[in-house]
């Protein structure tokens, strides 16, 4: 069985993820969390996590998925060439992308044309540099809590994006996205 890597960067927020990578544990499918190096890395609640491998160490062939976690700052991850080459790799693959993290596929070029929602709003992103037209189809933060979507997350293809207020809904849709079923009362829904 091939794996899901999880990216980490710092502040990521590890709550987000956390439905994802308890289904994925339950089932026994292996993870593989990487960084840019294998220093550990605080999360935004104060966990420290060391690394198995750094993103140099990738062999692409092993992996069917990837899992990006939020975080208070993403700003140093969005302008590191090295990461963002990092997410490219996975193009093809299933992508897990919550709170702020869809702005790493959004850079890579990855939701070039795709619906999808982030934890951040689109006047924020122009302000980064992004484009109006990269910005066409995301349903931003504000958008989010003013006419929440139902199912709590927008899947298009193999990407499922989210907001973190939704990781219940999203780590179930991404689990199942990998063909890993769960009962969504197992986690209160």
């Amino acid at each position: 069985m091939k794996k899901t890597a999880v990216l980490l960067y710092e502040s990521f927020c590890h709550f987000e993820i956390s439905v994802s990578l308890e289904i994925l544990a339950l089932k026994n499918k292996e993870i593989v969390v990487f960084a840019k190096s294998k220093e550990a890395i605080l999360s935004e609640e104060r966990l420290k996590i060391v690394p198995d491998k750094t993103i140099f160490e990738l062999d692409i062939n092993e992996y069917d998925s990837l899992l990006l976690p939020g975080a208070v700052d993403i700003e140093s991850a969005v302008k590191d060439p090295e990461i963002i080459e990092f997410v490219k790799k996975f193009s093809d693959k299933v992508i897990g992308a919550i709170s702020i993290a869809p702005v790493l596929l959004l850079k890579a070029g990855i939701l070039n044309a795709k619906p999808f929602m982030a934890g951040v709003n689109k006047e924020e992103l122009l302000e980064e540099g992004f484009l109006e037209s990269d910005l066409i189809l995301m349903k931003d933060w504000d958008e989010c809590m003013e006419n929440p979507i139902e199912e709590g997350y927008i899947l298009d293809d193999k990407i499922i994006t989210s907001v973190s207020y939704n990781f219940v809904k999203f780590g179930i849709q991404f689990a199942k996205m990998l063909g890993i079923e769960i009962s969504p009362k197992s986690f209160g829904i």
